[in-house]
This record gives structure tokens, sequence and C-alpha cells, in this order.
């Protein structure tokens, strides 16, 4: 009877496993073979533009770091002493020193911290989310 039990068990252990394996290879195919809907595609599209490489922004250029918001710290306008703080060289912000904040998360950090920082990297050192 337990022997019974077992061999059921595992048949079905196996079926679900094959199953599951199964759905996730469908979906990476159908991912990957998936035609451009014409309703959503741009009717200016050239073919010359779908060949050519798309330009992106590179976050770490000067001038996109220097067109990040800047705003003079105030401790009124910071409601936890945790925001009072620079993530990167970890010391607390003073009256009227210049603050970076990031556009899309809102983390502010020193001026010169977080530059240094963005050469490197094109993310906010808090989140990660990119610039």
């Amino acid at each position: 009877m337990i022997g019974k039990v077992n061999l059921i068990t595992t048949i079905i252990g196996f079926g679900i496993s094959s199953t599951f394996i199964v759905f996730i290879c469908t979906r990476l195919i159908c991912g990957r073979l998936r035609v451009p809907d014409p309703r959503t595609a741009s009717d200016t599209e050239t073919e010359t533009d779908i060949e050519q490489p798309e330009q992106r922004i590179d976050a770490r250029q000067p001038v996109v770091v220097a067109a990040i918001p800047t705003m003079k710290y105030h401790r009124d306008a910071f409601a936890f002493d945790e925001d009072a703080q620079c993530s990167i060289c970890l010391g607390e912000y003073q009256e009227k020193e210049v603050l970076r904040i990031m556009p899309k998360c809102g983390h502010s950090f020193h001026l010169s911290c977080i530059d240094l920082w963005l050469i490197k990297q094109a993310t906010c050192p808090v989140c990660r989310l990119p610039v």
C-alpha cells in the first residue's frame, strides 16, 4: 500500500514538474517569436531607422549629471533625521549645503559625493534606479 502511494506521488510530481518546464519553455519561445503589432508601430518609421543603433543618453556624462536638480539643505525640509545624512559618505548634512536630488526616487546626496558616484555608475546608490 505504501509503495503504491509513493509511486503515485512520484508520478504526480514528475507530471507537474514536466508541465511547468514545458510552460516556461513555451513562454520563452513565444516571447522571442512575437510579431510587433502594426497598430502600435509608428507610420513614420523607415527601414533606415530600424537599421541604425538607438542612441541612448549616458547618465555618466557630465552634462547629464549637471542637469540633475540640486537644492540647499534646510533641516525643516527633511522629515526624518535619517534623511539628513548622505548615504555615500555617511556625513550629516549642514545648513545651506548643496545637495543633489535624484529625479526618479528623490534620494539626496552631497553634491561632490554623488557626482563622483555618477562618473562610475548611472544609478542611485540607495535604490539602484537608473538616473
